[in-house]
């Protein structure tokens, strides 16, 4: 089974968690500068496993290559990074922000050992895919008789 963390509600935090989100996301509606300054956003994610193993896709539109940091801890694999908005050469007023700026990050629970020397990403048309491949389970090791 595999978990994906979120962020998770703690009890006693509802109305009060709720009023605080809605006043943060009209304040940050103001500029995407103001929203930078907020809490990293997750990317939308895709996570499954095919022959290849486990095949964790994000969608980050409008990123450099070098804005994108992809890490494997034990098992754990961590998506981070910036995007940047775009120059603001003049006074905008936003009718609507629906897309995120500033530090992403995301990290998936890996549930089952990675062969980390073939572990890829490709960053392509706007979507990063990670593959992780599964270690090989075991292997039988020959014995030698010592010699003395």
């Amino acid at each position: 089974m595999l978990i994906v963390r979120r962020g998770t509600r703690q009890q006693g935090q509802g109305l009060h968690h709720e009023a605080v989100e809605a006043f943060q996301a009209w304040y940050v509606s103001f500029s995407p500068l103001l929203r930078m300054a907020a809490r990293p956003w997750r990317p939308p994610l895709e996570v499954y496993e095919d022959e290849r193993g486990l095949v964790v896709r994000a969608e980050l539109a409008g990123l450099r290559e070098d804005d994108i940091n992809v890490v494997v801890n034990d098992s754990v694999l961590q998506i981070s990074g910036v995007r940047w908005p775009r120059e603001e050469g003049q006074k905008r007023t936003y009718h609507e922000m629906g897309i995120a700026y500033g530090p992403f990050e995301a990290e998936v629970r890996i549930p089952f050992p990675v062969d980390l020397d073939r572990v890829e990403a490709i960053y392509q048309q706007g979507f990063l895919e990670v593959t992780l491949p599964r270690a090989h389970a075991s292997r039988t090791v020959p014995l030698r008789t010592a010699h003395s």
